[in-house]
């Protein structure tokens, strides 16, 4: 009896279509990738082990690629997927690429897993980074990004990063014309991800600069001790006005703190937090200056858990843990030493029972 083949499976076989590229194991991954056509919509790997001898260069076809890593395993000996814009121009052209990166069993080693400038509702799922030295995941100006169902393990610095072409802190530009408000990671979305840092982690486990309306849902920090959990720092951006957290899991104590936010006239807003224990040094929460700030279903306030606060925040929270509402006891002024918090900004409403 003659076998049908689908029309997908006849596609994927067939290498000399420019619209869709199959890797077997043994090929030469970089190699591929670095002499892809602009018309390649589909990569499809088989299952195995594979080495990237090289950085695997994305192409830039202005629609849509997938690339289905089919269970596989895939090593890195330098940056995994990667691609960026020379300038302002470029990554406005980029940006109509966008890309469905998938199903990889694992992307270990190298110093960053996927690494690239401009894109428009790209989506990464389902993959374990393991090992990276650098990020597992680093996005710049990818607007309406999804990361879902992804795994960090072992990292030595940074999880999952979502920022902006421009550091505020050492001013150097990813391209040229590159700023604050006209390169961010607006309205992207992290869903049921999880970071396990490993010992002698330095960096944090999500990441999120200049960058507005970004949400992460259902994530998990914990291994050993890193820098932070979890850092927003909209300071500079003009445009970055919120930041949500939704049922967030934190199981180890970073050196900084838990959640560290540096406001810009921003809304951060935190609903469903469980930190399953404090630290003397380092607080839960850290609000590194004056913004506003929701805080909602928080179920337990482990002992010797603290927040590490500006002088005059402007602070909701409902249905915590009485511990949370004494502000004089567990919340520490760090921007005037020793002066108490001032409370007039604060609305304190459905306390839950002790």
């Amino acid at each position: 009896m003659e076998t049908s083949v689908s029309e997908e499976d006849q596609v994927l076989n067939d290498r000399s279509l420019e619209t869709a590229v199959h890797i077997s194991p043994g090929d030469d991954v970089a190699e591929i990738f670095k002499n892809l056509s602009d018309k390649v919509q589909r990569i499809a790997f088989e299952p195995g082990d594979y080495l990237a001898k090289d950085t695997i260069h994305l192409p830039r076809t202005g629609g849509l690629v997938i690339i289905n890593g089919n269970g596989a395993n895939l090593k890195l000996t330098s940056m995994g997927f990667y691609s960026m814009p020379s300038s302002k121009d470029e990554a406005m052209l980029f940006n109509h690429t966008r890309y469905l990166i998938r199903n990889f069993s694992t992307i270990s080693g190298g110093e960053k897993g996927i690494m690239f400038g401009s894109s428009f509702n790209t989506v990464i799922e389902n993959v374990e980074f393991v090992g990276q030295k650098d990020a597992a995941i680093d996005l710049i100006f990818c607007l309406m990004t999804t990361i879902e169902n992804v795994l960090v393990t072992n990292n030595y610095n940074d999880g999952i990063v979502l920022r902006t072409g421009k550091n505020i802190d050492t001013k150097e530009l990813e391209w040229s014309r590159a700023s604050l408000n006209n390169s961010q990671c607006n309205h992207s979305e992290l869903r049921s991800c999880r970071v396990y840092n490993r010992k002698g982690c330095t960096g944090t486990s999500f990441k999120v600069l200049q960058s507005s309306g970004v949400r992460l849902i259902n994530c998990i920090s914990e291994g050993w001790p890193n820098k932070r959990a979890v850092y927003f720092d909209a300071l500079g951006a003009s445009t970055a006005k919120y930041f949500s957290i939704k049922n967030f899991h934190l199981e180890h104590i970073p050196l900084e703190g838990g959640l560290c936010f540096r406001n810009f006239g921003s809304l951060i807003e935190v609903d469903g937090f469980f930190v399953q224990k404090g630290n003397e040094v380092s607080p839960v929460i850290r609000i590194e200056n004056n913004g506003s700030y929701v805080f909602r279903n928080f179920p337990y306030w482990p002992e010797k858990a603290w927040i590490a606060s500006s002088n005059s925040p402007s602070v909701v929270m409902e249905n915590c843990p009485p511990s949370m509402y004494k502000i004089d006891k567990y919340w520490t002024n760090t921007e005037k030493e020793g002066e108490k918090i001032f409370k007039g900004y604060f609305k304190t409403d459905k306390m839950l029972r002790p």
